[in-house]
């Protein structure tokens, strides 16, 4: 039976351009990394406190734009929701904050839903929504 999520896997447009992203923006360490010749593909996989990601890039191939999904109105703000991934934090405005010093713009800054959870959202390289939640403790 299930027993955890193992990975999520991203397919990227530029895989070096990825790999950075994820380690140099959100701490994220490369934990391994295959060649798959034939098919085509190279993966890295990246990794922080048991949190898996695998970034893909298969040569010769086009990607399909990412889909922009359905729009929501939170805060004030349209924003798309679509495939996504969420990280939890301790503390989502100094999260933020840090983040925001290496460039990344954020398609929604922190805000506070009903029961006092707070989220923001922003995108890495490939136009994959990043979620970043704080929960009420």
């Amino acid at each position: 039976m299930i027993k955890r999520i193992d990975h999520v896997g991203i397919m990227t447009t530029d895989l070096q351009r990825s790999v950075e992203f994820y380690t140099d923006v959100l701490g994220f360490s490369v934990s391994s990394k295959i060649e798959m010749a034939e098919a085509g593909l190279s993966a890295v996989f990246v990794e922080k406190d048991g949190s898996k990601i695998e970034l893909m890039k298969c040569r010769g191939k086009n990607l399909p734009k990412r889909s922009e999904g359905v729009k929501l109105k939170i805060g004030g703000s349209s924003i798309p929701i679509n495939d996504h991934i969420t990280f939890s934090v301790d503390d989502i405005e100094a999260t933020v904050t840090q983040i925001k010093e290496t460039g990344i713009v954020f398609h929604l800054e922190p805000i506070q839903l009903e029961g006092g959870m707070k989220l923001a959202l922003f995108k890495d390289p490939n136009g994959m929504l990043i979620e970043l939640v704080e929960h009420p403790q």
